[in-house]
């Protein structure tokens, strides 16, 4: 049942996300809908394509599952000219779980499958996702390699990658989540847009030439 319900919504969604992106041009002014960061920040992944959009976010957090089916949607009808870097955001050790969580599960090449489950058993089932354990048992359940996970969830190079996102929370001056980056110079979120709709819009407008 949840699925179909998410299913309607994606549904719903997309012709949300797409009259929002038609209009977006002329709505959205610097300063009031959006922020330029007092310094411009280099491309997390500068080869992969011209515009970078940097969404930064806590499985956690209500507010970033509410925004992800936009996300998801906008993903799914983007230009082949602006790549999606996601990055957890962390403020505590407790993001830092699902923090790593993430990037086990990229390192395995489980992310795509695992991403929206993840916020679906912690918002729509009710699960504690805390520690690794509880976490590697609920991807188990979906066929996902529990040890692989776990052996990865401690790893270097999970380790280096967490280093990483908390520089980069630093960097961005991010108090708070769902977080957007343009092109490492402007900041926007729900409440700086007015809203998710207009959060896509603000993106569109922003990767627009």
């Amino acid at each position: 049942m949840l699925q179909l319900i998410r299913i309607g919504l994606f549904t719903l969604l997309t012709s949300v996300v797409i009259m929002t992106a038609v209009q977006a041009d002329s709505r959205y002014r610097e300063g009031q809908h959006y922020l330029r960061l007092a310094t411009p920040m280099p491309a997390l992944e500068p080869a992969a394509a011209k515009h970078e959009v940097v969404e930064l976010f806590w499985y956690g957090c209500s507010h970033c599952n509410d925004f992800d089916p936009y996300l998801e949607v906008w993903k799914a009808k983007t230009k082949a000219d602006v790549n999606l870097v996601r990055v957890p955001a962390i403020f505590n050790p407790r993001w830092e779980q699902h923090a790593r969580a993430f990037y086990a599960l990229e390192l395995i090449g489980e992310l795509e499958k695992a991403h929206t489950l993840i916020f679906e058993a912690i918002h729509d089932q009710g699960r504690s996702l805390h520690n690794v354990g509880s976490m590697a048992r609920f991807l188990g359940s979906h066929g996902i390699d529990e040890d692989k996970f776990r052996e990865a969830f401690d790893s270097f190079a999970v380790e280096t990658k967490i280093n990483r996102a908390k520089q980069l929370i630093r960097d961005y001056k991010v108090t708070g989540v769902p977080a957007i980056i343009v092109d490492g110079t402007y900041k926007v979120t729900g409440s700086t847009a007015g809203g998710y709709p207009q959060l896509i819009g603000v993106i569109e407008s922003l990767t627009n030439d």
